[in-house]
């Protein structure tokens, strides 16, 4: 079987600079929401204490509306793979003298193209999270805190896993997409609202878990519709309608008993995103035509030379700041306990002040480790071609 090719397509084709936008907003926005929530402070006991602001300040929730953009990560996805795809099946037709790769021969490249890039950037994080927490039960801190410190720390490791799952079958739903075009959408988004109604049903956790690839892959298969030039073609009216209808939705759902507000989980509720399920199925059906609508208006400015720069390089090192955020916000707070900084109470007018010095302090740290770490590996660089 000939791996398909959509009509049109060429590895030349010029960068769409408002994907990487869309990415990068995403990401940054973990990155954002993660250093916001982290509520440390101090017991009367004067005892270090670890909260989530969004439990102290429930009114914050609707802006997790607006900061959980990770559905529109899984689109980009979608169009990333897409792309990847079909650059591997044109690169191959000419490696082969104009002769079409079959499906499989197709397909094992791009797995180790798409999953080669995806994992190898994590290896280092693994071994300096697992050499850290060692080092620091050795020095005799806390187990129980290291230990959690360090699951928070390789959490949002789920992004990649899940887009690894994603990846795995994308080749497959990309077929489907060409043939079954919407009803694709419109099957996996059913399948994903019935597994959270069993989820529910039963209050058992484990059937949602198949949701991280539904309701993840629902969006995968809308970047598809970008990648081809669907969602392009459709009317701003058509999309404003989508969206609106999907908001809607949205606000039914979480204004009933069965959903949270919050878009984060919070004590006390069961969370919308682990697993995931109604909710943020319609969240991405939100956030995708709204990013649409914004579309004509944005894209013209990405392609001028100093926006284009800007965001080249956030684009570039956008994967890389998000795998480091965490880690970088525990060594900052440490340095800080070291240093005797004093911690406001979380939620006072002191602890909101002082988020205008600590959101450069984290951003500046994190920016000193990912230049560090680029000029290491551009002097091994010379090294290893000089071999």
């Amino acid at each position: 079987m000939p791996a398909p090719t959509p009509p049109g397509f060429s590895v030349s084709a010029p960068r769409d600079r408002f994907a990487d936008l869309l990415r990068t907003l995403a990401l940054g926005a973990v990155i954002l929401g993660h250093w916001t929530m982290a509520a440390i402070g101090r017991s009367s006991a004067g005892e270090l204490t670890v909260d989530n602001i969004l439990n102290i300040e429930r009114w914050m929730w609707p802006i997790t509306w607006v900061l959980v953009m990770i559905p529109l990560f899984f689109f980009v996805g979608g169009f990333s793979n897409a792309t990847s795809w079909n650059r591997v099946v044109e690169r191959e037709r000419t490696r082969r003298g104009d002769v079409p790769p079959t499906f499989g021969q197709a397909y094992r490249v791009f797995v180790h193209r798409r999953l080669g890039g995806l994992f190898t950037p994590l290896i280092p994080f693994v071994l300096l999270v697992a050499v850290a927490v060692a080092l620091a039960l050795w020095l005799g801190a806390p187990k129980t805190l290291t230990l959690t410190v360090a699951v928070v720390v390789v959490m949002p490791l789920w992004f990649i896993a899940v887009f690894a799952a994603l990846a795995l079958i994308a080749p497959v739903m990309l077929v489907l997409h060409e043939r079954f075009g919407w009803w694709v959408v419109a099957a996996l988004s059913l399948a994903a609202v019935a597994v959270d109604v069993v989820r529910i049903v039963t209050d058992n956790p484990y059937p949602g878990y198949l949701n991280y690839v539904l309701v993840w892959g629902v969006a995968q298969q809308i970047g598809f519709a970008y990648f081809d030039g669907t969602l392009q073609r459709m009317s701003r009216t058509r999309v404003a309608a989508w969206a609106a209808v999907a908001f809607a939705a949205l606000v039914a759902a979480t204004a009933s008993s069965i959903w949270p507000e919050s878009m984060i989980g919070l004590s006390g509720e069961r969370s919308n995103f682990s697993p995931p399920g109604t909710v943020p199925l319609l969240l991405t059906l939100v956030q995708i035509p709204v990013a649409l609508l914004l579309r004509p208006v944005v894209a013209p400015w990405l392609d001028r030379p100093r926006v284009a720069a800007v965001l080249d390089t956030a684009s570039n090192n956008s994967m890389r700041a998000f795998l480091w955020h965490l880690p970088v916000l525990v060594a900052v707070t440490g340095l800080l306990l070291l240093a005797g900084v004093p911690f406001p109470d979380p939620g006072s007018a002191a602890w909101w002040w002082s988020r205008l010095l600590w959101f450069p302090l984290l951003a500046l740290a994190l920016w000193g480790l990912l230049a560090t770490t680029d000029a290491l590996r551009r002097r091994r660089l010379p090294r290893a071609g000089s071999r």
